[in-house]
């Protein structure tokens, strides 16, 4: 019977220290005690709960304008510190990590990383955990390691993160130590990703009791540009070559900025890609400083917004902010008239955007209105998305989108798009199924949809297995199923079928299998398009990551209305040399079968994309890449005149110096060449100099 009791009162006692808040001191000084005191960290991945092997402690502590975090970790000879980067490009190195909850209704949370060389690298970890690294703080930190001791002291300001109310402020925090060479997370309190929402729901308990300093956040980017076109020997430096960004924090809640002229002429080339063969445009991730969310208050993806359509804003302005119980963003931007070649990509359009979400702890509701309007013409689309949580882990949500389209051609035309979901998410399992309807007139010109006048449905599901086992540490696995059917014959237009395996192990050696089934209607005809791959990847951590993939394939090709066996062959390489220079070498091969000898279709051909990077510190680098593809075509034009394309290769390299802290300056050069006819020819050469002053 004692030893019941007994029993009983430890058990009271661990739950009562674990339910109690940490109260965060106030102190202009560094404050180390036991009450502020963090530990006991547990293998989170893979998800053992063993205790971490080197010691690691941290302790938290505040002032008006900012939170304090000091680690002391212990290290051994297996230490990695990494190599220099910019800003959110990893380290490849060991870590520490801190999240902060700061809104326990929307279930998100801003992280914070510190490496051994002072890289810089946050972000923003969503409700389904995806980490969007465009968000960007003004955190610092110092790192020193030394008598096989880290120390770390990071500096967060209140100012970067949204919150709402008056103190006590009662947050979450959630603390993390990886340790590279042996891959492995350890995290305080015991945490998966798997749990979902109860994720950021049983972080650690923190207290702020004094009053946070509100802070406009004020932040002013001008910059200037000088750009040198090689191939016309002409230099331009006129009134579109300055521009400037702004942010600022109207409230701890809410955050503004806007844009004026930007310019693009740092952000890398796209990757080549295999599209030779799609029946549809490329889609492009968005990598542009406005265009990217710091927080997805607009709620929309890029089938209703893609911004990458928007190749030159004159202008652009972007309003977002956040409460206990509702989100909401507006976003509105004009772009210039752009000309690629013979075709006007952009023509004075206006975009724009408004967005509320209002949210419970089981349920929220999207509302979000698009436009795209110009001289006689404007497209409406009316997003509205209830999601509800009606039973834990379990979620029904509709997706409803009304659109409108007036133009002097045809009219006014009025179309819909509608999804209603079954959502289920636990640990180890999540499936989700779906009904889909799109009308003929359904037009969201600011998007990007593939198919319209279809109705079918969708399935999907995911399990993930973790194992405390000294070869395989997981296997995962996914199945998705999916038919499109025409809303007036009920004919069947694609019935898609894919399933995929992976198994990642303790050496450093992961496998994967993926297989994929189509049945496609194309020119009236029904073709069996196929995909069966084998992928392997092998890292040695300080090294390198070697990555080969072979597939065989059937697919159509479009141009020549039949299907074509054949074998795509894909192999990386990516590591770090020293701490100073990594390199990138990914190379794609596509190889048909059979396939006719005719000018416009190569049967074989190779992609390649090669990245370099000399990072003297994390303010002085130099990248530099080459795109490559040899897929040959022809064509005819308007003239008569014959074009046999038979090689393709970008260049780029681009210096940047941050020379004090927000201020930069950016030396570049990229060119494109083209092999026609058998004769090189540039279709464009470019240098740039580009000075970026904030304050």
């Amino acid at each position: 019977m004692i030893n019941k009791i007994a029993i009983v009162i430890i058990i009271t006692i661990l739950l009562s220290s674990f339910c109690n808040a940490l109260d965060v001191p106030y102190s202009e000084n560094p404050v180390y005690s036991k009450q502020n005191q963090i530990s006991n960290f547990l293998c989170s991945i893979p998800p053992d709960s063993s205790s971490i092997p080197l010691e690691t402690n941290c302790w938290i502590w505040h002032n008006n304008e900012n939170i304090y975090i000091s680690w002391e970790a212990d290290t051994d000879e297996n230490f990695m510190i990494g190599k220099y980067s910019p800003n959110d490009v990893s380290a490849q190195a060991d870590q520490l990590c801190v999240q902060i909850i700061t809104d326990q209704i929307n279930c998100y949370a801003y992280g914070f990383i510190a490496y051994p060389l002072e890289n810089k690298s946050d972000f923003v970890r969503s409700t389904s955990h995806s980490l969007d690294y465009d968000w960007n703080s003004t955190y610092e930190y110092s790192s020193t390691n030394q008598n096989s001791k880290w120390l770390v002291v990071m500096k967060i300001p209140l100012k970067d993160l949204r919150f709402n109310g008056k103190p006590p402020y009662k947050w979450k925090i959630i603390l993390s130590r990886y340790f590279k060479n042996d891959d492995k997370y350890y995290t305080t309190p015991f945490l998966t990703t798997q749990m979902g929402k109860d994720y950021f729901r049983k972080a650690l308990d923190i207290t702020i009791n004094k009053e946070i300093r509100r802070d406009r956040n004020l932040y002013l980017r001008p910059y200037s540009i000088v750009k040198s076109d090689l191939l016309e020997n002409d230099t331009k430096f006129n009134f579109d070559s300055f521009g400037l960004d702004l942010s600022i924090k109207p409230s701890s809640s809410s955050k503004l900025k806007f844009t004026y002229n930007p310019d693009f002429s740092d952000v890398p080339i796209d990757d080549e890609s295999n599209n030779f063969n799609s029946k549809y445009a490329s889609f492009y991730a968005e990598n542009r400083y406005f265009f990217i969310k710091d927080l997805n208050a607009l709620g929309v993806s890029s089938t209703s917004f893609y911004s990458r359509q928007i190749v030159q804003p004159d202008y652009a302005v972007k309003f977002t902010g956040r409460n206990d119980n509702l989100t909401y963003g507006v976003l509105s931007t004009k772009v210039k008239q752009v000309a690629l070649g013979n075709v006007i990509v952009d023509s004075n359009d206006i975009y724009n955007i408004i967005a509320i979400k209002p949210s419970s702890d089981n349920f929220n509701f999207q509302f979000t209105l698009l436009n795209r309007m110009n001289k006689n013409y404007h497209n409406e689309v009316l997003h509205l998305k209830p999601n509800w949580e009606f039973r834990k882990d379990q979620y029904l949500w509709v997706d409803l989108n009304l659109s409108t389209k007036k133009t002097l051609e045809n009219g006014t035309n009025n179309g819909y798009f509608a999804i209603a979901g079954y959502d289920y998410k636990n640990d180890d399992f999540n499936f989700a199924i779906s009904a889909t309807q799109m009308s003929k007139d359904y037009a969201v010109d600011m998007g990007k949809i593939y198919e319209d006048d279809y109705y079918g449905w969708n399935l999907n599901s995911y399990l993930i297995k973790e194992f405390s086992n000294i070869h395989l540490r997981s296997i995962t696995s996914n199945i998705n199923a999916s038919e499109e059917i025409d809303n007036h014959t009920s004919e069947l237009l694609e019935r898609y079928a894919h399933f995929d395996l992976n198994l990642i192990t303790n050496y450093h050696l992961d496998f994967e299998i993926d297989c994929v089934s189509v049945k496609e209607l194309w020119s009236e005809k029904y073709f069996d398009k196929y995909q069966i791959s084998f992928q392997s990847t092998w890292s040695k951590p300080k090294l390198f990551n070697a990555f080969v993939g072979i597939n065989y394939v059937n697919y159509i090709i479009y141009v020549l209305n039949n299907d074509y066996q054949g074998r795509y062959l894909q192999l990386g390489l990516r590591g770090i040399i020293n701490k100073y220079v990594s390199y990138s070498i990914i190379v794609d091969n596509m190889t048909y079968f059979d396939v006719p000898n005719v000018d416009y279709i190569d049967d074989n051909y190779w992609l390649a994309n090669l990245d370099f990077s000399l990072s003297l510190s994390n303010s002085l680098d130099l990248t530099s890449g080459i795109r490559f593809n040899n897929y040959e075509y022809a064509y005819t034009d308007s003239d008569d005149v014959y074009h046999d394309y038979s090689q393709h290769v970008g260049l780029f390299s681009n210096l940047r110096w941050q020379f004090m802290k927000h201020n930069y300056i950016y030396l570049g050069y990229n060119s494109a060449n083209n092999e026609i006819n058998d004769i090189s020819e540039y279709s464009h050469q470019q240098a740039y100099l580009k000075i970026s002053y904030s304050f």
